[in-house]
């Protein structure tokens, strides 16, 4: 796969997902690689994102659809 390629994919894939613990863990994870290196994650910062990763393809967390969590945004505002 190129780096366009998945770099398309990763995209797709952030836009579909509803989960904020994933979503912050994907930020922590560019902040650090862009700030640091990738060398800066500790073995328990691997960890944690490894676990939130399984537990939401495992279906553990719940992903929601870009929909769901506006329809959810504009309920707790109205």
């Amino acid at each position: 796969m190129t780096a366009v390629e998945l770099r398309t994919e990763i995209i797709r894939m952030i836009e579909n997902e509803g989960d904020t613990s994933v979503l912050e863990a994907i930020r922590t994870l560019l902040i650090k690689l862009h700030l640091h290196g990738e060398d800066d994650l500790t073995d328990d910062e691997v960890a944690e994102l490894e676990g939130r990763y399984q537990d939401m393809v495992s279906g553990k967390t719940k992903a929601h659809t870009r929909e769901e969590s506006m329809a959810k945004v504009r309920r707790l505002i109205a």
